[in-house]
């Protein structure tokens, strides 16, 4: 079967329709990755047993670099030999501890075998293995995504920052703006929770089929297991847990998810507003010659990029929230329903992903009009009421706010009607004149410091 026969008969997109976007899932989230880095877990387990116990004579160094290639070298066909295993078994970790075992006597270290999984269960090896999954994506293929967006919105934010424009609160004509403040506003937060995701690490687990060690401690009581533990799920980069069930409990795994989800609820806001701002004409979309926008509407460039990366959003946000609701609860020690479930983290982790990368297609096909921006601000010379307002108030007037609110509340006005009204009200002419703006960008506020301030954020010491 041809790779595009696959695609068109794949159930999702994922695999389908754009898994050319996504190469890089099968490497974390595949059943092949899935038993990659269950072996290397094994592998670990055992080359740390040599160096922490005396359970075996010890292993000479060539020895150790042919357990470690055992795992370095493991292909896909490999990983159908522990597949066909595992249809004779029906246990997926059996399997793979079986492969191992297979593998050392090959290799002429039969002697070692009694200790491959040895005082271990099936979680003692799935937790770390999904633990490093997320780990290693989380670190080496997430910051590639998310250093991009961040770098263009910036460099589109200092394209903006003198684009005064009209801001609007509950979609109304409100105040002056610049298009850079407002889009400083998103860079800051995606930047803070970024901070706070990279801070998060990955718990891990190894303490037997109910938590307790007993297996381990029955038979070799001379070792401070408690310590053994903390030091293996350690040296795999993960953060040791010693108080659970035969499963990790999963709070930990979903402080990352909701940090995570909320990083795509600010990006799905940004989607949103973008696409307002593509429909005020704030943005102008680049035109693709050979890309039809209807199949009727020959005229019409769609914001399908931005469309689409807030739908993705919204799926991959969906799934980590099913997720939320589902892995803190487990009956007793354990029961099998969070097994399917963390085999589909690649949906969510996928989903995210697509909707990165439309994202990021979709930032370089915009460019700011900032000649619309300001007919658009020109126009609306009634939001300078609240200027005005408060300069009266503050030189006595307590009847300042109705006052402008009779002459302007509901009303579009120019900067000559505006004038007239300005006229009318009881000031002394220095007043007048001091009120007498030249243009609503003289009305923007603090929004290149607000600017600044974002910038200094992002720069500050994680």
């Amino acid at each position: 079967m041809t790779d595009e026969i696959h695609r068109l008969l794949a159930v999702c997109l994922l695999d389908g329709r754009n898994s050319d976007k996504l190469p890089v899932l099968k490497d974390y989230f595949s059943e092949y990755a899935l038993i990659r880095y269950r072996l290397r877990v094994e592998t670990e387990y055992l080359l740390f047993l040599n160096r922490q116990t005396n359970l075996f004579n010890k292993l000479t160094l060539n020895e150790e670099n042919k357990i470690k290639l055992i795992c370095r070298s493991f292909t896909p066909e490999d990983a159908l030999k522990v597949k066909e295993t595992e249809k004779i078994i029906n246990h997926d970790v059996k399997a793979v501890e079986y492969y191992l075992a297979d593998s050392l006597k090959k290799r002429g270290l039969s002697r070692i075998v009694p200790f491959v999984h040895f005082g271990l269960t099936s979680y003692d090896i799935n937790i770390p293995a999904y633990g490093l999954i997320l780990k290693d994506f989380k670190t080496e293929v997430m910051p590639g995504y998310l250093n991009k967006i961040t770098a263009i919105l910036k460099e589109l934010i200092v394209k903006t920052q003198n684009s005064v424009m009209l801001a609007r609160t509950h979609g109304q004509p409100a105040l002056p703006t610049t298009m850079g403040k407002e889009l400083a506003v998103f860079y800051q937060r995606l930047t803070k929770e970024m901070k706070i995701m990279e801070k998060t690490k990955i718990e891990g687990k190894l303490s037997g089929a109910v938590g307790n060690f007993n297996a381990l401690a029955f038979v070799c009581p001379e070792y401070d297991w408690l310590k053994l533990s903390r030091k293996f799920i350690g040296s795999l980069g993960l953060l040791p847990n010693v108080v659970t069930t035969q499963i990790l409990p999963y709070d930990n795994w979903l402080i990352f998810f909701d940090s995570l989800r909320h990083l795509n609820s600010i990006l799905i806001n940004f989607c949103q507003d973008i696409w307002w701002y593509i429909s005020l004409e704030y943005f102008r979309q680049k035109k693709i010659e050979a890309e039809v926008g209807s199949s009727t509407m020959a005229h019409k460039i769609n914001p399908i990029t931005f469309e689409n990366t807030e739908g993705n959003l919204l799926l991959a946000n969906a799934l980590f929230e099913f997720f939320a609701r589902k892995l803190p609860v487990s009956r007793l020690q354990r029961d099998l329903t969070d097994s399917t479930v963390k085999r589909d983290f690649g949906l969510a982790f996928g989903f995210s992903l697509l909707a990165w990368d439309s994202l990021l297609s979709g930032l370089k096909r915009i460019t700011a009009d900032p000649l619309k921006m300001a007919a658009d601000l020109d126009s609306h010379w009634e939001i300078y009421a609240e200027g005005v307002q408060t300069y009266l108030r503050k030189k006595g007037q307590d009847q300042a706010f109705e006052q402008l609110k009779k002459e302007t509340r509901g009303k579009n006005l120019n900067r000559q009607e505006f004038l007239r009204i300005l006229e009318s009200l009881p000031l002394e002419k220095s007043d007048r004149e001091r009120l007498k703006i030249k243009s609503l960008a003289d009305y923007q506020g603090l929004t290149a410091n607000i600017i600044k301030e974002a910038f200094k954020s992002a720069k500050a010491k994680k």
